[in-house]
């Protein structure tokens, strides 16, 4: 057994399967600290290139947001999509190193076979993530959007660290499973923490969050 976990933790190590295990623990780490309320999630912003964008023309909209839209990376969460393609990569670099790779061990062809394989894993992960998020993206885009705006003047409870002008999360009892909204404060010095109650008194559409006060003690 401890043979056999030695056999796996050396696998993982190894170039080009290292890359991704390294995603994957970073991935994992980011989600424990975002369920610990240390951080929110933001969802891919494309802008308007989601829907108008030549997908053809990677030059148009910017190499890196013209490759995400042509893979189909975008209407979720962004770490939604980073641990999609960091287990795939992971798993499918974990084969090659497992029954390909260790025919060569060593010198200039080790190297190049597993850039080779880094390469091909990556653009095959993409391509995999951009269909399973497919449907997903498209049921979100068929759900009625709530009317955000006739949340301004509830009161919320902040589950993050703290709330500044470009970070913070709220909780909203809506009467039913709860909202988790994106909260922003200009306060300077930076006074909401976890658990304290605010008041919503904005909503700002174009970043979809909203401009909260804390509830003053009557």
């Amino acid at each position: 057994m401890q043979e056999a976990f030695l056999v796996f933790i050396t696998k993982i190590s190894l170039y080009p399967t290292i890359i991704f295990t390294g995603l994957v623990m970073f991935v994992t780490l980011y989600w424990v600290v975002s369920l610990l309320g240390m951080t929110d999630m933001d969802s891919v912003d494309l802008g308007d290139a989601g829907g108008d964008a030549d997908v053809s023309n990677l030059s148009s909209t910017g190499f890196f947001t013209g490759l995400m839209l042509k893979f189909g990376l975008y209407g979720v969460p962004l770490i939604i999509i980073l641990s999609l393609i960091s287990l795939i990569g992971w798993l499918l670099s974990y084969l090659y190193t497992s029954f390909l790779h260790q025919n060569v061990d060593s010198g200039i062809l080790y190297y190049l076979f597993g850039t080779g394989a880094l390469i091909f894993v990556l653009v095959v992960s993409m391509w995999l993530t951009g269909l399973i998020i497919s449907p997903i993206r498209k049921n979100i885009a068929n759900i009625p959007k709530r009317n955000s705006s006739s949340n301004v003047g509830k009161i919320a409870v902040v589950r993050t660290l703290s709330v500044t002008d470009k970070h913070g999360e709220a909780a909203l009892n809506d009467g039913g499973a709860g909202l988790i909204l994106k909260i922003r404060s200009d306060m300077s010095d930076n006074q909401l923490k976890q658990g304290d109650k605010v008041v919503l008194v904005e909503y700002l559409d174009d970043a979809n969050t909203y401009r909260v006060t804390p509830v003053k003690d009557k």
